[in-house]
């Protein structure tokens, strides 16, 4: 720009300097979120090879299919017999269940919060989800301790109260706010026009919630879904005081068995480094990784093919 701009034009001259000091601050930003993201890309990346590596040797003495279907936990024994078919099913029986339980809770109380509830009692619900996402999963596990294990004992005359059931019970309870939260969230991103349409051609709230609202937030709803799973799925402090921590599988809903949370926090502790008990445990790790990761690109999948449909 020539010097003579400056001083005939001043407000040209300050209007191109902010443009380019914009344009500068812009570019610098966009840097530095983009390294952001692909640090924590490399940190992902480098736990899995971390725990892939650690595990290595069991995966290579051991086969896979016998790893994954087995049910002879004895890493000790001579042979050691490093099989986590018993912990997989626990695991899939817990966070499964836990999703059974909350959907129909976490989805209905999206919709009232979205749609039915009153301002003020919106404003005073959100707050109090947010603050339940942030409680401590051991404060959920003594609770679960104290009144459901209790429970079942005296109710149904049991030994003990404690079985995957009741894990299931508080991980629903655990995963509800993160359910209500994020498809609320996803049910009032849905532009307002399909509201107003709906009731300008006299539709029932209802109705229009449930046959127009929910399948156009569908996308927000599974993300909400993934955010469950990974939470229910990697859970150790509350399933591994509820769900009675034993080594068979599990023949129902209501038998006792051992996630792969529990058994790692259980045995890690006590695992001599670089045994093949120490190893047996990363491989335990490295299936639940793999199974939640798994989990959400699924979701993930399901999500942009059907966006694409539309």
């Amino acid at each position: 720009m020539k010097i003579w701009v400056m001083f005939l034009q001043p407000n040209k001259f300050m209007l191109k300097l902010k443009k380019d000091f914009w344009g500068i601050s812009n570019g610098i930003i966009r840097g530095i979120s983009a390294s952001f993201a692909w640090l924590t890309m490399i940190i992902l990346f480098a736990v899995f090879l971390f725990i892939a590596r650690e595990s290595w040797p069991v995966w290579s003495a051991f086969s896979p299919w016998e790893i994954l279907t087995g049910v002879e936990w004895q890493p000790l024994s001579q042979p050691p017999q490093l099989q986590l078919g018993v912990m997989l099913a626990s695991t899939l029986w817990v966070s499964l269940g836990a999703l059974l339980l909350a959907i129909p809770l976490g989805f209905g109380g999206a919709i009232f919060l979205a749609e039915f509830a009153p301002n003020w009692l919106a404003a005073v619900i959100r707050p109090v989800l947010n603050i339940l996402t942030g409680l401590p999963s051991v404060v959920y596990g003594f609770l679960g301790v104290a009144v459901l294990v209790k429970f079942f004992q005296v109710r149904f005359d049991q030994a003990s109260g404690e079985s995957l059931f009741c894990a299931s019970m508080v991980l629903a309870i655990m995963i509800l706010p993160y359910l209500v939260a994020n498809a609320d969230h996803a049910l009032r991103a849905v532009p307002g026009e399909y509201r107003e349409t709906g009731l300008a051609l006299g539709v029932s709230r209802p109705y229009l919630a449930l046959r127009v609202l929910l399948p156009l937030a569908r996308k927000g709803l599974l993300g909400a879904l993934i955010l469950a799973f990974g939470r229910a799925a990697g859970e150790t402090m509350a399933v591994l005081m509820l769900a009675g921590n034993t080594l068979v599988l599990p023949a129902s809903w209501f038998s006792k068995g051992q996630p792969l949370p529990a058994l790692i926090a259980l045995e890690l502790g006590s695992a001599e480094v670089g045994s093949i008990h120490y190893q047996g445990l990363f491989a335990a790790g490295l299936v639940l990784l793999v199974l939640v990761t798994g989990v959400n690109l699924s979701l993930q999948l399901i999500r942009t093919g059907r966006g694409n449909g539309n």
